[in-house]
């Protein structure tokens, strides 16, 4: 498993009695660049951000040197909405395998600071369902799968069970440090 495989898959572990949102082919379609520029994704606050490269409509979020011979994981990003004064983003984190089921995890990020060697950080955060009830679940197209997390079917409709369940979330930073 890699190590920001297991980065995300803890992240969703973390958030007791929670879930992840996931899906087993990708929703976004097309991706769009988030920043004209470097910038590094901050998945743990107790880790060093990763540094990321762009390929095509996909930011590919970099191992750190001492992960080994982890791959990168390549994430698309599409607007969600304002927050707080920021841009929220949706993202699409594949997750797949040569060998293994194919699977994309859910993610939203925003702007965290720039640094003063001009590098962008962006803080990415892992929403739950597990405050999701079966009149959500119908709504918004999810189905739940089993105990922590919820397979996505419908990009739209996903994206509008996020502007409505969590938009406060989105603007409030001690969301983002338990999220994280």
């Amino acid at each position: 498993m890699p190590g920001l495989f297991r980065n995300l898959a803890a992240a969703c572990a973390a958030l007791l009695l929670s879930g992840c949102f996931l899906s087993e082919k990708p929703l976004i379609g097309e991706g769009v660049h988030i920043h004209d520029g470097p910038l590094t994704f901050c998945l743990d606050g107790d880790e060093p951000c990763h540094q990321t490269t762009l390929q095509e409509d996909a930011y590919l979020v970099l191992p750190h040197p001492e992960d080994g011979e982890e791959r990168p994981i390549a994430v698309r990003f599409r607007p969600l909405m304002e927050a707080g004064g920021q841009t929220i983003w949706l993202g699409e984190a594949n997750l797949s395998e040569d060998d293994e089921e194919a699977a994309w995890a859910y993610v939203v990020a925003r702007k965290l600071k720039d640094t003063d060697l001009g590098v962008r950080e962006y803080e990415v955060a892992v929403p739950d369902c597990s405050g999701a009830n079966a009149s959500d679940l119908f709504r918004y197209g999810l189905e739940k799968e089993g105990s922590y997390s919820c397979r996505v079917t419908d990009i739209d409709a996903f994206s509008e069970y996020l502007r409505e369940h969590h938009g406060a979330d989105f603007a409030d930073n001690a969301w983002w440090e338990k999220a994280r």
